[in-house]
C-alpha cells in the first residue's frame, strides 16, 4: 500500500477545516485510508455549495415610454397659487357678464301694450308687417312718427281726424315721402284709450314692433299720453309743427270727423 505524503495530508486537513468538515485541524485525526475519500467528498461538495448559492437576480426591464399626451401634460406649466382665487371667481364673473349683456325681460308696460295691440293685429299683422293696415315693423313707425306724441295723437284721432286735407299724415319729410290714407285699403279707426293704455301700446309699437334701438329713458310716456289726448281733443293734428297753416285751418273740421271716427272705432 502506498503511503500518502505528509504535505498532502496537511493540505487536506486545512481544506476540511476551512469547509467545517470533521477531520480538519483541531478536530479528529482522520485515518490515512480515509484521506482520499475525504478529499473526494470535499471536492464533490464544492460544486454543490457553489450551486446552492443563488445567482444574482437580473435587473428589471425599463418601464415603457409614456404616451405623448401624458408627456405633454407633465411638461405643461401648472397654474400658480396666486392665480387660484382668480380662477375661482371666473364663474361669478361669467354670471355677471351674461346678466349685463342679456336683453332685459319685457316690462309690465310692454306686456300690457302687446295685449292692447292684439286689437290692431288683424289689420297690421301680428308682427307689424302690414296688410290691410300700414306696415309698422322694420322702423316704419319711427320714420313716420319721430315724436311718440304724434303716434299717440294718430291713435287717438284715427285716419279721419288725424290726416291732413290732402290725406297725408305723419312726418312729411320722411324717406319716401309722407304716407297717405288714400293708399290704404282700410280706414284707420280712432281708439278711445286711457292715458296709461295709450302709453303702453305706443311703447310696444315703437320698441317691440318697429325696433327702436335706444328708447329715450327720459320720456315720461303716461304724461306724454295725457298731453296727446288733450291736444287731439282740442282739434290739433299730429306733427302740427310741420303741418303748416293748412293743418291749423282744418283743425276744427277734423275734430268733428274725429268724433265720428271715435264712435266707429270705440
Amino acid at each position: 500500500m502506498t503511503e500518502i505524503p505528509e504535505h498532502l495530508l496537511k493540505r487536506s486537513k486545512a481544506r476540511r477545516a476551512a469547509m467545517g468538515l470533521p477531520g480538519g485541524e483541531g478536530g479528529e485525526t482522520a485515518e490515512a485510508g480515509d484521506a482520499p475519500a475525504a478529499v473526494e467528498q470535499a471536492v464533490a461538495a464544492t460544486p454543490a455549495a457553489r450551486a446552492a448559492t443563488p445567482a444574482p437576480a437580473a435587473p428589471p426591464p425599463p418601464p415603457p415610454p409614456l404616451p405623448p399626451y401624458v408627456q405633454a401634460a407633465q411638461r405643461r406649466r401648472r397654474i400658480p397659487y396666486w392665480a387660484m382665487p382668480i380662477v375661482a371667481l371666473l364663474p361669478v364673473w361669467a354670471f355677471l357678464y351674461l346678466g349685463a349683456v342679456s336683453p332685459p325681460p319685457p316690462s309690465d308696460d310692454l306686456a300690457q301694450g302687446e295685449e292692447l295691440y292684439s286689437r290692431c293685429s288683424s289689420c297690421h299683422g301680428a308682427s307689424g308687417a302690414g296688410g290691410i293696415g300700414a306696415q309698422l315693423n322694420q322702423g316704419e313707425v319711427l320714420k313716420t312718427f319721430k315724436d311718440p306724441k304724434d303716434l299717440m295723437m294718430w291713435l287717438r284721432l284715427g285716419a279721419a281726424g288725424g290726416a291732413r286735407p290732402d290725406g297725408s299724415y305723419g312726418d312729411p319729410d320722411r324717406p319716401g315721402g309722407a304716407h297717405n290714407i288714400k293708399t290704404l285699403p282700410a280706414v284707420m279707426p280712432a281708439f278711445d284709450l286711457s292715458g296709461d293704455d295709450l302709453a303702453d301700446v305706443t311703447r310696444y309699437v315703437r320698441e317691440t314692433l318697429s325696433g327702436e334701438a335706444e328708447p329715450d329713458a327720459a320720456v315720461d310716456y303716461p304724461t306724454l299720453a295725457e298731453e296727446a289726448i288733450a291736444e287731439a281733443d282740442a282739434g290739433e293734428l299730429p306733427s302740427s309743427d310741420v303741418a303748416g297753416e293748412s293743418g291749423s285751418a282744418n283743425a276744427n273740421s277734423n275734430a268733428d270727423a274725429r268724433q265720428d271716427a271715435e264712435g266707429e272705432g270705440g
